[in-house]
C-alpha cells in the first residue's frame, strides 16, 4: 500500500489588501504570528478582535478558517472561507484553501472546480498542482493526475512531496521504473522521508527486488516507528520471504499501533497458517471478520485455513461467502475450484480451473487460434502447450494419444528439460520447445485443459501406464552405472521445487528421513554424524535423485549414493528409475515421472495436499503403481517416516 501526501499549508494569498487602521494591522500581525507559532487559540482571538473592528475583513477570515481546518472543524472552516472569498474573491490562496476543506469533507466535485479556481488565478501555485493531483488519483484519472505533478515539480523542483505522489501515480500507470525514479528523487531531497520509503519498498517488490524493499520498508519504520502502513508493508514481505516469525512480529506490532484493524488480524492470520499454527491462524481470521463482517478477503483467507485443516465443508462454506461478497473474484474462484477438484467434483472443477486465464499465477499462454474444447478435429493441426511445473505437464501427456485419436495432428510444445522424454509420447506429430515458435496451427490447448476437453470424471481418468517411453541413449547411459546387485534399489526425493507455492508444506529437509535412513544427524552439523545402520534395512541400497539446493544436504557420512551427476533432463531421471526397485519421493515432478513409468511409488503428502491426490485414500486414479503416505495431522513427517520405515522392514 502507498500513501499520498498533500500540502495544506497556509499562504498569504496573492492580492494586494486595502489600506487598514494601525490597530487593525497590529492585531493581524499579531494573530498571523501566534498562528505561525502554533498558537491556534491565541490567533483565533486576535482575528475576532479584527473582525469587530472591521466586519468582512478577508484575510481574517481566512485565518479562521485555516484554524477551524486544522481542528477537524471542516464545516466551519469551508463557511469562514467563503466568506473569505466573498471579501476577496480573487485571491488563488483563500481558493486553495477552500479546495483543500471540501476534499477533507468529501465533496471531490466542489474541491476540484476550487482547485480549477485556484490555478485560474494563480496557474504556477505548485501546491494547487499537487493537491489537485491527488484529488484526481483519488477519482481514478490517473493521467490527469500526472499532468498537474508533473507540473507542481516543474515549477518546484525541490518539491519531494509532489516527487513521491508523481511516483505513486507512475506505479499505478505500470510504470515502475520512472516510480522508482521519482521515489529515489524525493529521498534525494528528503532522505527522512518516510512515505518515500514506503512508496519505494510498494515498487521494489512488485519488480521482485525483495530485499531492497525490504530495506525502504524498514528504513521507514524505523523513521516513523508508528507507521502502521509500512509495518503492514513489511510483515507481508517477509511472509513472502518466508521470514515467518519476523513476519508475525510485525503483524503484532501493527496491532498495538491499531488493535481494531481487520487487514492486521487477516494478515497475521496468513502467517500464522504458514507457521503451521492453524488454530491460531483460524482464530485470527474470525478476528478480523469480526471487526470487518464483509471482508471477502478474510472470508478467503479463512476458507484457506480450514481447507489445509482438512476441514472441507467448513472452507466451501467460508469460499461460498467470500464469492457472495466479490462475485468477480479470481483468487476466490480459484480456491473453489480447487476445493472442487479435491473433493473429485472434476464436472465442477474442471470449468472452474479455466480461471487460471485471469490469474497473475499460472496463467496459461494465448494464441490468436481458437481454444480446443473437445468438438471433432478432422486433421485440424492443434499445439498442446505445456504450462505450470514439470509435474503437471508429466501428468497431463497422456492426454496426448487421446487427442491424436480424436482426429488432430499433434504439435506439442514443452519445456526443453521433458523434450526427450515427450518426443516418444504417442501421437505425437511434431515437437518444439516452448521458447521456440511453433509451426502453424489451426487450434490449441494447454495440457491441463485436456481434462475439460474430455469431461474426464474420477470413473473415466486415462490412467493407463506406463504412457511414457524413456530413450534409447539415456538408457544406455544409465546403464553404464555400477548398480548392487544384492540389494533392493530405493530411489528418494525429499525436496520440490522452492518458487513453488506452498513447497514449504511439501518438502522436508532431508533430516527427516533419519529414522528411515538409520543414520544419525546433527542439524547445527549440516546432517554430520555417525553413520549407524541396521539389520533390519540392510537389504537396501538408497539413491538420491534430488536436484536443486535441497541435494547440498548429502554429505559424505549420508547412506546414499547421489545421481545428479547423471541427472541433465527428466529422459536421464526416467531411464535411471528403471534401474530401481522404488521411488520414495514428496509431491514433485518425480512423483509423476515415477506413475507414468509404472514404476512402484511412495509419494509423501502433507496432510491437506495438492488437489490431485484427493482425499482420504492410499491409492490414485490416476497412477496405478503409486501409494500414498498422509501426514495424519498437519506437519507430522515424523509419523509418515516411521510407516514408511515399517514397510521398508517388510520389503527389506
Amino acid at each position: 500500500m502507498s500513501d499520498t501526501p498533500y500540502d495544506a499549508e497556509p499562504s498569504d494569498g496573492n492580492q494586494k489588501r486595502p489600506a487598514e487602521s494601525p490597530k487593525v494591522q497590529r492585531l493581524l500581525a499579531g494573530a498571523m504570528r501566534d498562528h505561525e507559532a502554533g498558537l491556534p487559540n491565541e490567533a483565533r482571538q486576535q482575528y475576532l478582535q479584527v473582525l469587530a473592528l472591521h466586519a468582512g475583513h478577508a484575510r481574517s477570515l481566512y485565518g479562521l478558517g485555516l484554524i477551524a481546518h486544522q481542528a477537524g472543524d471542516f464545516e466551519a472552516a469551508v463557511r469562514l472561507l467563503r466568506d473569505a472569498i466573498a471579501a476577496s474573491p480573487n485571491d488563488a490562496a483563500y481558493h486553495f484553501s477552500l479546495a483543500a476543506a471540501l476534499q477533507a469533507q468529501r465533496k471531490p466535485e466542489e474541491s476540484l472546480a476550487a482547485y480549477r479556481r485556484t490555478l485560474a488565478l494563480q496557474p504556477d501555485f505548485a501546491a494547487a498542482h499537487n493537491n489537485m493531483a491527488g484529488l484526481l488519483q483519488s477519482l481514478g484519472k490517473l493521467e490527469e493526475a500526472k499532468t498537474h505533478y508533473e507540473r507542481a515539480v516543474a515549477l518546484k523542483p525541490d518539491y519531494a512531496v509532489a516527487y513521491c505522489n508523481l511516483g505513486v501515480v507512475l506505479q499505478n500507470l505500470g510504470d515502475l521504473t520512472k516510480s522508482v525514479a521519482c521515489h529515489e528523487k524525493a529521498l534525494l531531497l528528503r532522505p527522512d522521508f518516510a512515505e518515500a520509503h514506503n512508496n519505494l519498498g510498494v515498487v521494489l517488490r512488485q519488480q521482485g527486488k525483495l530485499e531492497e524493499a525490504k530495506s525502504h520498508y524498514e528504513r521507514a519504520v524505523i523513521l516513523r516507528p508508528n507507521y502502521a502502513e509500512a509495518w503492514n508493508n513489511l510483515g507481508v514481505l517477509l511472509r513472502q520471504l518466508g521470514k515467518l516469525e519476523d513476519s508475525a512480529a510485525c503483524f503484532e506490532k501493527l496491532l498495538m499501533l491499531r488493535p481494531n484493524s481487520a487487514e492486521a488480524f487477516d494478515n497475521l492470520g496468513n502467517t500464522l497458517r504458514d507457521l503451521g499454527r492453524l488454530e491460531d491462524s483460524v482464530a485470527s481470521h474470525e478476528r478480523a471478520l469480526k471487526l470487518k463482517p464483509d471482508s471477502a478477503k478474510a472470508h478467503n483467507n479463512l476458507g484457506y485455513t480450514q481447507r489445509k485443516q482438512g476441514k472441507l465443508a467448513e472452507s466451501r462454506q467460508s469460499f461460498n461467502r467470500a464469492l457472495a461478497l466479490e462475485p468477480e473474484s479470481v483468487d476466490i474462484r480459484w480456491n473453489l475450484c480447487l476445493l472442487d477438484l479435491l473433493e473429485g467434483n472434476y464436472a465442477a472443477g474442471w470449468s472452474g480451473y479455466e480461471v487460471r486465464y485471469e490469474r497473475k499465477e499460472n496463467r496459461p499462454r494465448s494464441f490468436p487460434k481458437p481454444i480446443w474444447r473437445g468438438e471433432p478435429l478432422n486433421g485440424a493441426r492443434i499445439l498442446l502447450h505445456a504450462e505450470q511445473g514439470l509435474g503437471d505437464s508429466l501428468q497431463f501427456l497422456r492426454y496426448v494419444p487421446m487427442v491424436h485419436a480424436a482426429g488432430g495432428k499433434v504439435i506439442l510444445s514443452v519445456p526443453s528439460a521433458l523434450a526427450r522424454l515427450a518426443a516418444n509420447v504417442h501421437g505425437v506429430d511434431t515437437l518444439t520447445i516452448d521458447e521456440e515458435i511453433p509451426p502453424a496451427f489451426d487450434r490449441h490447448c494447454p495440457l491441463m485443459s485436456l481434462p475439460l476437453a474430455f469431461k474426464t470424471t474420477l470413473d473415466s481418468i486415462p490412467s493407463e501406464v506406463p504412457y511414457l517411453t524413456v530413450p534409447e541413449e539415456a538408457l544406455r547411459a544409465a546403464k553404464d552405472l555400477k548398480w548392487p546387485r544384492q540389494k533392493r534399489r530405493v530411489g528418494l526425493v525429499w525436496s520440490g521445487n522452492p518458487k513453488c507455492t506452498e513447497d514449504q508444506i511439501r518438502s522436508m529437509p532431508l533430516s527427516c528421513l533419519q529414522l528411515l535412513l538409520d543414520f544419525e544427524s546433527d542439524l547445527e552439523s549440516d546432517l554430520e554424524g555417525d553413520l549407524r545402520l541396521e539389520g533390519d534395512l540392510q537389504g537396501l541400497h538408497f539413491f538420491s535423485l534430488q536436484l536443486g539446493t535441497a541435494a547440498s544436504q548429502l554429505t559424505i557420512q549420508t547412506p546414499i549414493t547421489d545421481l545428479r551427476h547423471a541427472i541433465k533432463d527428466l529422459a536421464d531421471t526416467a531411464a535411471l528409475m528403471t534401474h530401481l526397485d522404488l521411488i520414495i519421493t514428496v509431491d514433485t515432478s518425480t512423483a509423476h515421472l515415477a506413475g507414468a513409468l509404472a514404476k512402484p511409488t511412495w509419494v509423501l503428502l502433507p496432510f491437506a495436499p495438492d488437489w490431485r491426490w484427493l482425499m482420504d485414500r492410499e491409492d490414485s486414479p490416476w497412477y496405478p503403481t503409486v501409494r500414498l503416505f498422509r501426514q495424519p495431522s498437519f506437519g507430522d513427517w515424523d509419523s509418515v517416516i516411521a510407516r514408511v520405515r515399517h514397510e521398508l522392514t517388510a520389503l527389506a
